[in-house]
């Protein structure tokens, strides 16, 4: 609850929230992958690189991202 009032204080709407993960998840998986092929995390799998980001996006934005497409098919109702 304090966390909404403090997004809404400073102007935080969801699909800035939102937009912000899915930048950071997509940079950081390309930024991973290079990594993993410039040989500085060799043991890294593409695999586990794509899974650790979607997992950052899914904790850090899906539930927004859930919660605006429920209001979009609900909205008529």
């Amino acid at each position: 609850m304090e966390e909404t009032a403090i997004a809404e204080e400073k102007g935080l709407k969801a699909k800035t929230i939102s937009k912000a993960f899915k930048a950071l998840a997509s940079a950081g998986m390309v930024i991973s992958a290079a990594l993993k092929w410039a040989g500085i995390l060799p043991g890294a799998t593409i695999g586990e690189v794509c899974t650790l980001w979607a997992a950052f996006y899914a904790v850090g934005a899906g539930t927004i991202d859930a919660n605006i497409i429920i209001d979009k098919f609900t909205k008529g109702v």
